[in-house]
């Protein structure tokens, strides 16, 4: 019998939205506060938020990201590192590595790429640490 988890971060209102038809272009693009943000458009760079990312089904993200969780419903191109959960939906499409405390990969989604879990992620940066280092 399976059993069935639930992410208390993924059902958090939502603070930013990048809305369908919208395309950023950037080298990184970051939030610094724990809000969460909703990716229904294009982002072409590397993500960092100390919150939760949520791609949805329209959403497209070509580069990493650092979150603090992740629910992909779209398609990302890169890596995903979070310190919590990432969660790939039946209609998620990743072609990258991912890493996190808890994975979630739902029946139909497709995952291209390692996985790795670990119950202390303390080596996964923070988004502020992220940007830091990728800035030097």
């Amino acid at each position: 019998m399976a059993r069935t988890r639930t992410i208390d971060e993924f059902t958090k209102p939502t603070g930013t939205i990048i809305g369908k038809g919208l395309t950023i272009q950037a080298a990184r693009f970051s939030c610094n506060d724990s809000e969460s943000m909703r990716i229904d458009g294009t982002v072409v760079g590397d993500i960092a938020i100390e919150g939760v990312i949520n791609i949805s089904d329209t959403g497209h993200v070509d580069g990493n990201v650092v979150a603090g969780s992740v629910r992909v419903a779209g398609r990302v191109t890169g890596n995903l590192q979070c310190r919590q959960a990432i969660h790939l939906t039946p209609t998620a499409d990743v072609m990258g590595d991912i890493r996190a405390a808890i994975i979630i990969v739902d029946n139909g989604a497709i995952l291209v790429g390692r996985c790795q879990t670990d119950v202390s992620v303390d080596n996964v940066p923070t988004a502020i640490a992220y940007t830091s280092e990728q800035a030097m």
